[in-house]
C-alpha cells in the first residue's frame, strides 16, 4: 500500500503556511515602510541643509535675509489662546526667495493653496491630537513639493518635512518631521543632552533621533533613551 497525504491534510497544511506567510509579510511590509521614512528624512535633511548653506553663503555668511521684525498679535479665537508673529508669513516668503533656487521644486503652492502641497491635518502617533500647519497662525509657512515627491514647509526658523507628500499616514514622527534653521545650517530640537527622549512628549522633536539612530522604533516601545536603549529589540 502506498502512503500519501489526504486532501484534508494538504489543505490544513496550506492554510497554516498561508497564515504564517500573511503574518510575516505584514511585518516585512511595515519594516520596509519605516525604512523608507528614515531614508526619506535623511535625504530631505541633506537637500535642505545644502540649499540653506548655499543661501547663507550667497548672503555674505548671514542667515538674516532681510526679515521683518517679529510683531506678535493674539491668535484667532478658533486657534485658542496665545499669540503669533503676524510677519511670519512675509518672512517665510523672504526665505523662500533665497532658498528656492537651490531646490528642485516641481510644485509651488504659494500662500493660499498650501493644502495642495502639504496635508492640512496631521496627527500624533502617541495621542489623540491633530494640527493644521497649512492655515494656522496666519498662513505662516510656505509649502512646496520637490522632484522626488517630498513636501516641505518653510518658516524663517524651521522647516517641516513630509517625506512622502500627501500620502498617509501624515503623522508627526513617522512621515512628517520638523528641523530647525540655525545660524550656519540645520539643527534639531533634541540634542540628547538630557538623556530622556523628548520625542515621547513632543513628537516635533523626533527628527534628531531618526537621523542619529536610524530608526523610528519609538512608535513601538516607550523605553528608548539617549543613554539607554536605542532600539526596541
Amino acid at each position: 500500500m502506498k502512503k500519501a497525504f489526504t486532501l484534508a491534510e494538504v489543505l490544513i497544511t496550506l492554510g497554516v503556511i498561508g497564515v504564517v506567510a500573511a503574518m510575516t509579510l505584514s511585518v516585512l511590509i511595515n519594516k520596509y515602510r519605516e525604512r523608507q521614512y528614515v531614508v526619506g528624512l535623511k535625504k530631505a535633511v541633506a537637500i535642505i541643509d545644502n540649499a540653506y548653506r548655499l543661501a547663507i553663503y550667497e548672503n555674505g555668511g548671514s542667515n538674516d535675509f532681510g526679515y521683518l521684525e517679529a510683531e506678535y498679535v493674539p491668535l484667532p479665537p478658533e486657534e485658542g489662546t496665545g499669540v503669533y508673529d503676524k510677519n511670519a508669513s512675509q518672512n517665510s516668503e523672504i526665505l523662500f526667495q533665497k532658498f528656492s533656487k537651490h531646490l528642485n521644486i516641481i510644485k509651488d503652492c504659494g500662500k493660499d493653496r498650501g493644502e495642495e502641497c502639504f496635508p492640512k491635518t496631521i496627527k500624533s502617533p502617541f495621542r489623540d491630537q491633530t494640527w493644521d500647519l497649512v492655515t494656522m497662525q496666519g498662513n505662516a509657512r510656505r509649502f512646496v513639493v520637490l522632484s522626488d515627491g517630498m513636501s516641505i514647509g518653510l518658516n524663517k526658523s524651521y522647516v517641516y518635512i513630509d517625506v512622502n507628500g500627501l500620502k498617509n499616514p501624515n503623522t508627526v514622527g513617522i512621515d512628517i518631521f520638523q528641523i530647525a534653521l540655525n545660524k550656519n545650517g540645520i539643527g534639531y530640537y533634541d540634542d540628547g543632552s538630557e538623556g530622556t527622549l523628548k520625542c515621547y512628549t513632543n513628537e516635533f522633536t523626533c527628527s534628531s533621533w531618526v537621523i542619529l539612530n536610524d530608526n523610528i522604533d519609538y512608535i513601538h516601545c516607550d523605553d528608548l533613551s539617549w543613554n539607554g536603549k536605542h532600539k526596541c529589540k
